[in-house]
């Protein structure tokens, strides 16, 4: 068991700008594991950093975590207009993600091939076709795109016939959707069907 006086041993890691970034994401990821109050109050606190990149993994994992008591921290954040746009998109899928566990509590998701908690849970649709649509879908909320993703990738849909973006496309969607568009395009691997 981790005592509190660790937490915050690795909480003052996270949140020391003079850290090598390897460091504080180290950290930031022990905590999400760790999980609980405290743990969710130190990877808050990070949110006044200058780096982008660190801030959105700090919303990712505050997604991941499924503790509601980060709503209003992550509410707070989409409230700044000097947040930079991917942090700002970050913390609205983890609080749409939060909200969505918190609403289907009865019936969690399926499980499906892969072992990770997604910024949001796979859509019930099937229709390869559709999600395709739903992904591209921009006047769709973002939620409900990632959604769509997640159910192509657990399908198992090759990442090649995914919607091939045009120079128009690639510029449209959002920064947070074309990362994660190809970090899932990338991170897929061959699907066992036995």
């Amino acid at each position: 068991m981790v005592t509190e006086k660790e937490v915050e041993q690795i909480g003052r890691i996270l949140v020391d700008p003079s850290r090598p970034l390897k460091a504080r994401f180290r950290a930031l990821f022990t905590l999400r594991n760790l999980g609980g109050a405290a743990a969710v109050a130190w990877i808050s606190q990070g949110f006044g950093d200058d780096s982008a990149l660190l801030k959105h993994e700090l919303a990712y994992c505050l997604g991941q975590m499924q503790d509601e008591r980060a709503i209003p921290v992550l509410v707070e954040v989409l409230k700044d207009p000097k947040q930079e746009p991917m942090v700002a998109e970050t913390c609205q899928l983890a609080v749409k993600r939060l909200e969505w566990v918190r609403e289907n509590r009865e019936a969690p998701p399926a499980a499906g091939p892969y072992c990770s908690v997604d910024p949001a849970p796979p859509a019930e649709e099937a229709d390869v076709g559709k999600l395709r649509q739903a992904l591209l879908d921009e006047s769709q909320p973002l939620f409900d795109r990632y959604r769509a993703m997640f159910a192509l990738r657990n399908i198992g849909e090759k990442p090649l016939s995914w919607p091939s973006q045009t120079a128009s496309e690639a510029a449209a969607p959002s920064s947070a959707t074309r990362w994660l568009t190809s970090w899932v395009k990338c991170s897929m691997r061959p699907v066992s069907r036995s």
